[in-house]
């Protein structure tokens, strides 16, 4: 990238001097040289005027011959293009200055666009010549307000319409004093509608700006801002329709009362995410009182820096703060991130005339629907909402429940007071990102209802939406991502919906009801996914699906996009070949190996019959014998892929490009049709073996019948004396008491139905200890030793393992086990290496996945029955065998060598 930069530097400069040289008298260089310079010359035009992109393109001014130059690295205007553009772009150049007639060969430009630049210098004759100038953005670059805009910069855009100079070089205040704009500069502007500046910390707009009457549009975005007074805006057309203040949060803004005073005819007013505090900004709304606005957006104003007694940045909201908002007919308010964590009576949802209100936005803030007079005046503005399109309570966290209250439980008691009833105007609710279960409310969709928009995403709340009974639903868009389909299947079941286009569903462990069949819920997503026969587009991404009932989406005949990227699937599923509507596929960041030949085909037919993108980035794809038609495929299909190649394993572990192994195929896998031959002449093989072996064993089949029959009645006649009382022994020490009572004793006699001997449970008292352990031992059929701290200081345990040493010596016990918790494996006493051979080791572990394994293992061992466990001491006794289980000691088992 940097040596096409530095070409294109070296062509410029080259260009420069080829213009000067070929502009002289040259009557003494040689015609033949004379020509090759100019021939030169015109090469490294043509090389330097190959980054701008000419092409026709629509824009706000209509349709126009837009020259695109975007990010070519350069130092000036370029010279050599075509005259006759309307729009050049040279956004994400290095243009420092703008020299004068920098555009003079373009006199017919309609827009100038030069953001991201370094722009900090511009001559007063830089727009000579462009007589038809409508729009200059200059944004984004280091033009200082104070020494860049001369009187007489702007005498060639009398005709400009559109000047956007925001976010340039920041200006710094050292006193309190006003800051003159340069009017003068500005004045020359008679025709302009829309003006975006930066705005200084001590702003005064002088009276050059009268002559801005046609002006509709003020934006200032980024700004230093510290203080508006009243007569900031003095100079300003009373005409203006929308002023925008946003993303002002480097200080606090202090307002005088009266700084909007002369924008009365203001019907747009934006000051988001500046840091003028809520309390201040609904004060300055006295100017507007009994008026109308299409727009009021005041949100983020609480900064949490600048947080004081007079402006919290936690707030409720009083009936005195809202006296003027509440006048006004607002069709789209935004009070959203304002810190609002409650409201008084007559306040937050009291309108004079809330039938104005189209959008209303208070995501982001921290107050619940209560109840009382608060649900009386918010049922009542829903009433009377008639024109309501948009509610937004998202992002809402109020509290994670606590203990139940009495007084609570009577307030959730009375239910008159939990049903929300939403306007039948409503066309897009989102009530998603919520946290709060004080308080049981339903917002209820009427019959007559329009809605269109629903979502209810990653929500912890009491807070339920229910569908009146005979409603017929309109609802186009569902978004439930992180609703878990197990914690709401009744709701589910219960949802008709048959005009739905499209269902966004991402992130709710959907594999637990669409993998299997046996599962008590996979009935109803079944039913639940057939009622939607109008869907469009449907993401599931991300809910670690492995696989699809094989008739889940054949009812879905519209379906056109289908989403299914960051699960577990090791193939396409059979479910989705069903599909003829399909468009685009995802199937990113799964764990696919290869394509198989069916859905190849599929998808050819369906790229055939309506083009398709197939998007696969991101897999376990393999390059080996089994997916060479797969490759083949990747470089010679007509669908379109997300990439031109894929990352993809080969036999030896090394990762290439499937494009690569296209190309090189030929050299990997010469060895695929030996492999095959080969392959054919081991299964004819181990045919014969196999063959040649069950003629043997049928042949001799009555004497190994009889050999195992004698052999069986023995063991069990011999063996079968043998009676225990126990089927447990443990072995262990004070501090492993809780862990055995709350943790081993349930799983193994409540669960497993083993019975256990514990020395402080089941020891008689007045018998000797030595005799009853040894006793006790003797009963058991098993015997585990739990080792932790306390058990290897103590030396009670010598007898115990002395005992257990006879009773295996004996044949009289079955399985000794040996857990290993709180300690290394390292620290277990080394009296028990003598009978390692004979023991089963676990190292304990709160790991759940380990844990379930080592459940399972020890459930195997301590519930041997006897005639395995007869046959496996008869075998040892044949010394056939060995009797140690050798298993993997990090999650159950024992090695011999383990303390060597």
């Amino acid at each position: 990238m940097k040596i096409r930069h530095l070409n294109h530097g070296i062509c410029y400069m080259l260009y420069v001097i080829c213009d000067r040289i070929t502009s002289f008298n040259m009557k003494k260089i040689d015609e033949d040289y004379r020509t090759l310079l100019t021939v030169l010359c015109v090469l490294l035009s043509f090389q330097y005027s190959m980054p701008c992109v000419i092409r026709m393109q629509n824009n706000s001014l209509g349709l126009m011959k837009f020259a695109d130059c975007k990010g070519h690295e350069y130092r000036n205007v370029p010279t050599n293009l075509t005259s006759d553009i309307d729009v050049i772009d040279l956004t994400h150049n290095n243009i420092t200055v703008l020299r004068n007639n920098s555009f003079s060969r373009y006199s017919i430009l309609k827009e100038i666009i030069i953001r991201f630049n370094k722009l900090d210098t511009i001559g007063i004759d830089a727009f000579a010549g462009l007589y038809k100038i409508q729009s200059i953005d200059m944004s984004d670059n280091s033009l200082d307000v104070f020494n860049v805009y001369t009187p007489d910069l702007f005498k060639h855009l009398t005709n400009v319409t559109h000047l956007d100079i925001r976010r340039n070089k920041p200006t710094i205040a050292t006193n309190t004093a006003p800051q003159h704009y340069p009017d003068k500069a500005f004045a020359v502007l008679t025709k302009i509608a829309f003006l975006a500046v930066d705005l200084i910390p001590y702003p005064y707009f002088g009276p050059g700006f009268k002559n801005l009457q046609s002006l509709k549009t003020l934006k200032f975005e980024n700004c230093y801002l510290k203080l508006l007074r009243n007569n900031t805006f003095a100079h300003f057309s009373s005409f203006l329709e929308e002023l925008v203040l946003s993303g002002c949060r480097r200080n606090f803004i202090q307002t005088e009362h009266g700084v909007l005073s002369k924008f009365e005819n203001l019907i747009k007013l934006n000051f988001a995410e500046s840091c003028v505090h809520l309390i201040q900004a609904l004060k300055l709304l006295y100017v507007y009182k009994n008026k109308k606005m299409e727009t009021l957006i005041l949100s983020s104003l609480n900064c949490v820096r600048f947080s004081t007694k007079q402006y919290p940045y936690v707030m409720t909201v009083s009936a005195e703060m809202m006296k003027y908002l509440k006048t006004i007919c607002v069709e789209s308010l935004d009070l959203s991130d304002n810190g609002i964590v409650d409201y008084e009576p007559n306040s937050l949802f009291s309108y004079d005339r809330p039938e104005c209100i189209t959008n209303m936005n208070f995501m982001g803030n921290r107050f619940s629907l209560k109840f009382g007079i608060q649900m009386n005046e918010l049922n009542s503005f829903f009433r009377n909402a008639v024109s309501l399109k948009t509610l937004v309570y998202s992002y809402i966290a109020v509290r994670y429940k606590l203990p139940d209250r009495s007084y609570d439980k009577d307030l959730q008691n009375d239910n008159a007071d939990n049903f929300i009833f939403l306007p039948n105007s409503l066309e897009k609710l989102l009530v998603n990102n919520i946290i709060s279960t004080d308080f049981v409310k339903v917002f209820v969709i009427q019959k007559e209802s329009n809605l269109r928009v629903l979502d209810l995403s990653y929500s912890l709340s009491s807070t339920s939406l229910i569908f009146q009974k005979g409603n017929i639903s309109k609802l186009e868009i569902l978004t439930l991502d992180g609703v878990i389909f197990v914690l709401t299947s009744m709701e589910m079941e219960q949802f008709q919906n048959f005009s739905l286009k499209k269902l966004i569903w991402r992130d709710a462990k959907l594999h637990y009801v669409v993998t299997n069949h046996n599962n008590k819920y996979a009935s109803s997503i079944k039913k639940l996914f057939s009622k939607f026969t109008s869907l469009e587009y449907l993401d599931l991404a991300n809910n670690e699906l492995f696989g699809l009932f094989d008739n889940l989406l054949v009812n879905m005949k519209n379906l056109t996009e289908l989403y299914l990227s960051k699960n577990l699937f090791e193939s396409i599923p059979v479910a989705i070949l069903k599909l003829n509507s399909i468009k685009v596929l995802n199937f990113q960041n799964n764990l696919l190996a290869t394509i198989d030949s069916n859905t190849r085909d599929w998808a050819d037919r369906m790229n055939k019959k309506h083009g398709l993108t197939l998007l696969l980035g991101n897999n376990a794809f393999e390059c080996n014998c089994n997916t060479l038609e797969f490759i083949k495929w990747l470089k010679q299909t007509k669908v379109k892929l997300d990439r031109e190649s894929y990352n993809c394993i080969i036999n030896n572990g090394t990762i290439i490009s499937t494009l690569e192994a296209y190309h090189k195929m030929d050299k990997l896998f010469f060895s695929c049709n030996s492999k095959l031959w080969l392959t054919i002449s081991s299964l004819v093989m181990a045919t014969c073996i196999t063959g040649t072996f069950l003629l043997i064993v049928y042949s001799k089949r009555w004497e190994i019948c009889v050999f195992l029959y004698q052999k069986f009645r023995n063991l069990i006649e011999t063996k079968f004396k043998k009676q225990y009382t126990y089927d447990l022994y443990v072995s262990y020490e004070t501090d492993s008491m809780y862990w055995i009572k709350t943790v081993l004793l349930p799983k193994v006699e409540d669960e497993w139905g083993l019975k256990v001997c514990l020395k402080d449970r089941d020891f008689l008292v007045g018998v000797s200890r030595f005799d009853i352990e040894a006793e006790s031992i003797q009963q058991s059929r098993h015997v585990m030793f739990i080792i932790t701290p306390s058990f290897k200081n103590s030396k009670d345990y010598l007898f115990e393992i002395e005992r257990v040493k006879y009773e295996k010596m004996m044949k009289n016990m079955a399985n000794i086990l040996v857990i290993v918790k709180d300690i290394s494996i390292s620290d277990i006493p080394i009296e028990l290496s003598y009978i390692w051979n004979n023991v089963s080791l676990v190292q304990w572990t709160e790991n759940s996945e380990k844990l379930d394994i080592i459940w399972q293992r020890m459930k195997i061992c301590l519930s041997t029955d006897c005639l395995g466990y007869f046959i496996s001491n008869t075998v040892n006794n044949n010394n056939t065998i060995p009797h140690a289980r050798k298993i993997n000691a990090v999650t159950y088992g024992s090695t011999s060598n383990q303390f060597e």
